[in-house]
């Protein structure tokens, strides 16, 4: 297949939108398809971009004027490429995602990486004056949770599909972890920006320290880098955690692994997590996972297979502080939906779905799919 994935945010830029999309690309080029991606985001002169895929985007010289231009200038790229389908990822606000739409008698899809549960009102504004819920695209979203907050935006019925993010499966299981008696190790890997609540997570540690015995040994990891950085590195200072907490900044997903090996336990803080990728793989490694109910986690932590959800702050520390007295993080068990989020499963329901898209398209499915 000829495939072109439309995203507003990519690489260099990290993010999990950024990631996923190359992630992806990289899956589909492996099992034979003919993968492209048109984004918003410049190269910022970055040399190391990894090339698994032709990428379209706006030179490093041009402002926002010369970003307007490409933006209306490849509305109709998915037509003028030829491709068999044209994918769009959607943020909360993705202007070149949607603006992909003008591609008639292609084959479209969306997914949806956030959770719109905080725009209801607006996105329902959106529907009553442009009706895209009824639009002929495949809508899908990256978890159950994100799935239920497109549905409750529009003021249509709209079938969401959940297409999950994937992973490595074999990079993670093969991590060998170790455990030191008397010292819990936890472990966070996120963008360091208000929306994944790190300043949260350091009051959450704050208190895990007061709560638990000083014979109990305690240290933190956080990995990522972003724009909170400077404000966790003066809360750190101000109540004398840096003793205890680090922050290594981004880390390649060799090193990060490194990092699962030396952990005893994952924490997700974040509220609004559609997904949480960082929390999969430390799942697959071997890591139970604390984080928050009613996000994208609970697609692969539930029933107290993999971790631990809770449904608020204090209910985390305390959950923390039973792991470091109780050891009760020992016993968790691995869950048995991990098989779904590996590559080859995630490909082929990629495929799945794209086949829906070139129903509701009016041109039946692919003919690469026909094929197979």
């Amino acid at each position: 297949m000829r495939i072109l994935h439309v995203t507003d945010a990519y690489l260099p830029r990290l993010g999990g939108i950024e990631m996923h999309v190359h992630d992806l690309a990289r899956a589909q080029a492996l099992a034979g398809d003919d993968v492209d991606i048109l984004t918003m985001t410049r190269s910022y002169g970055a040399q190391d971009v990894p090339a698994t895929s032709d990428v379209l985007r706006p030179d490093d010289s041009v402002g926002n004027v010369g970003k307007l231009r490409f933006l209306f200038a490849h509305r109709d790229y998915g037509v003028r490429g030829d491709y068999d389908i044209v994918h769009t990822h959607c943020s909360t606000v993705s202007p070149m995602s949607f603006f992909a739409f003008g591609t008639p008698g292609v084959p479209r899809i969306m997914t949806v990486h956030s959770l719109w549960r905080r725009y209801t009102p607006l996105y329902r504004g959106f529907d009553y004056a442009l009706n895209w819920s009824t639009w002929p695209v495949r809508w899908t979203a990256v978890s159950d949770v994100a799935a239920d907050g497109v549905r409750r935006a529009a003021h249509k019925p709209v079938h969401v599909a959940v297409l999950p993010n994937g992973i490595d499966l074999d990079q993670w299981r093969h991590i060998t972890r170790d455990s030191e008696p008397g010292h819990l190790r936890i472990l966070a890997v996120m963008r360091l920006s208000t929306r994944k609540r790190p300043q949260s997570l350091l009051r959450i540690l704050h208190r895990l320290r007061d709560t638990v015995p000083a014979s109990t040994k305690l240290t933190a990891t956080i990995l990522g880098d972003g724009p909170s950085r400077q404000a966790m590195e003066r809360y750190l200072d101000r109540h004398d955690m840096s003793s205890w907490v680090s922050l290594p900044g981004h880390l390649p997903r060799t090193e990060v692994a490194h990092a699962m090996a030396a952990s005893d336990v994952f924490v997700a803080p974040a509220v609004l997590e559609s997904f949480g990728i960082a929390a999969l793989e430390a799942h697959a490694a071997g890591l139970p996972v604390v984080g928050r109910s009613g996000t994208g986690l609970s697609d692969f932590i539930r029933n107290g297979e993999g971790g631990v959800l809770v449904g608020s702050d204090r209910e985390m520390t305390h959950v923390l502080a039973r792991m470091a007295t109780e050891r009760i993080h020992e016993s968790v068990l691995p869950s048995t939906s991990l098989a779904q989020f590996a590559w080859p499963r995630v490909v082929e329901r990629h495929r799945e779905l794209y086949a829906e898209a070139g129903a509701a398209a009016g041109r039946g499915e692919p003919a690469v799919l026909r094929a197979s």
